[in-house]
């Protein structure tokens, strides 16, 4: 009688290091947001990963780090990436411009 549940443990332990070394199930978007914010409130994105997610998704981050997970194909979704893409070459643009000042 004491054997299913050590079995049954046994392959939970088997099971959690495989999902977690493919960024696991959690981190992955199941459907696609219809949510669409200020683009001034979006901090960053990512794509995810075609060989460990099901959809092809742009997950957004926001200043409140929540994640949006938005279609790739849809007009918001590129037009943020290009401002997110925009706005950290300004950024990076900026801080070479300032330590080039600062070593004169």
């Amino acid at each position: 009688m004491t054997s299913i549940p050590l079995i049954l443990l046994v392959l939970v332990a088997a099971m959690v290091p495989t999902a977690s070394a493919q960024g696991g199930i959690s981190h992955c978007c199941l459907k696609f947001t219809g949510t669409k914010i200020h683009r001034e409130l979006l901090t960053s994105y990512y794509q995810e990963d075609k060989s460990s997610c099901r959809l092809q998704a742009i997950v957004f981050t926001t200043v409140m780090s929540k994640r949006i997970c938005a279609s790739p194909f849809n007009a918001w979704t590129k037009t943020s990436m290009a401002f997110l893409d925009g706005k950290a070459f300004a950024q990076k643009q900026l801080s070479l411009k300032n330590g080039r000042k600062e070593r004169h």
